[in-house]
């Protein structure tokens, strides 16, 4: 069992990877913005540093857990980076997803951890005009360029019970008198489980078979966005209409009712025309050696009421 360091442990991917590890007799040392997410990780088990990704500096042994009865310090073994920033101004989000994770990067190297795993995503790429993207990109490089043995997992988009895609796309299923769909809706996703997600850590953390690796994951199915909102539907078993809004129309729309204060269940994602699939559809089975939930099941998960934290039978 390891002596894990963890960013992001509140997030959606998370929610869901902290209960694993626990069950798995990891020791937990999460990194949490404020008190109410720090206690709410304490009740689970967790040690807790309050504070923030871009400024790690502020704890001068972050990745350092408390020293148990009988026992000296023991630094941290392995670091899982899950924390970024999506939305918001580039400058935000270059400092939090490049500059924090430089920061984490280097005290990790200074406090002796051995391997970090990152969660990146399948749109990562060397280009500026994408915030995002490029940031992530730019995280990538620090980490393979740094001294840590390290495992990149670059996830196309992930789903299960809370996440804000699909969960967004029920939502307007059940309560928009129309269902819109902003383009053409061909833009092609390979939906993949949280719960495989978090299988896949569980698996990389613990087997060096996967140092020094950059491994691209997906769902088995790759759908457009429009096959999406139809299997929605589908499963809600809501006969409703589809509507598709001018791409660049519903972007102006959107930022302006966002500088308004009014909030709409579009992200900038929503408005990226490429597409967010892995290489290969049998990676998950031919390197973890796991059969992916298609979306059906995930979907009938979520209908279910499918909780935020998954059972812990799930992974034990």
């Amino acid at each position: 069992m390891a002596e894990i360091f963890l960013t992001g442990a509140t997030g959606f991917v998370g929610r869901h990877l902290v209960p694993a590890l626990l069950c798995e007799g990891h020791r937990l040392r999460c990194l949490a913005r404020s008190a109410e997410k720090a206690k709410l990780l304490r009740a689970l088990g967790c040690e807790v540093v309050l504070g923030d990704l871009r400024d790690l500096s502020s704890d001068p042994s972050p990745l350092t857990p408390l020293p148990r009865r009988g026992e000296g310090p023991r630094g941290a073994e392995v670091v899982i980076h899950l924390a970024g920033v999506h939305q918001g101004s580039p400058a935000l989000i270059r400092r939090t997803n490049v500059e924090g994770t430089a920061q984490l990067v280097q005290i990790a190297q200074a406090q002796g951890v051995k391997k970090i795993l990152y969660l990146s995503t399948v749109t990562a790429a060397n280009r500026p005009a994408w915030p995002y993207a490029h940031s992530v990109w730019l995280a990538e490089q620090i980490i393979r360029q740094s001294a840590l043995r390290f495992t990149i997992l670059r996830c196309s988009v992930i789903v299960g019970p809370g996440d804000t895609f699909l969960g967004g796309i029920l939502h307007m299923a059940r309560h928009w008198p129309v269902v819109p769909i902003v383009g053409s809706g061909q833009t092609r996703f390979q939906p993949i489980s949280v719960h495989d997600v978090v299988r896949c850590i569980l698996r990389a953390i613990s087997s060096d078979r996967y140092d020094n690796r950059v491994l691209t994951i997906g769902g088995p199915e790759m759908l457009s966005y429009e096959q999406i909102v139809t299997a929605a539907l589908a499963a809600l078993r809501i006969d409703k209409r589809v509507i598709h809004l001018p791409r660049r129309t519903t972007r102006l729309c959107v930022r302006a009712l966002e500088r308004l204060g009014v909030r709409t269940p579009f992200v900038p994602g929503y408005f990226l025309s490429h597409d967010h699939v892995a290489s290969s559809v049998t990676l998950i089975e031919d390197e973890f050696g796991l059969r992916p939930q298609r979306l059906q099941e995930v979907l009938a998960a979520i209908i279910a009421g499918g909780v935020a934290r998954p059972q812990r039978n799930l992974y034990c």
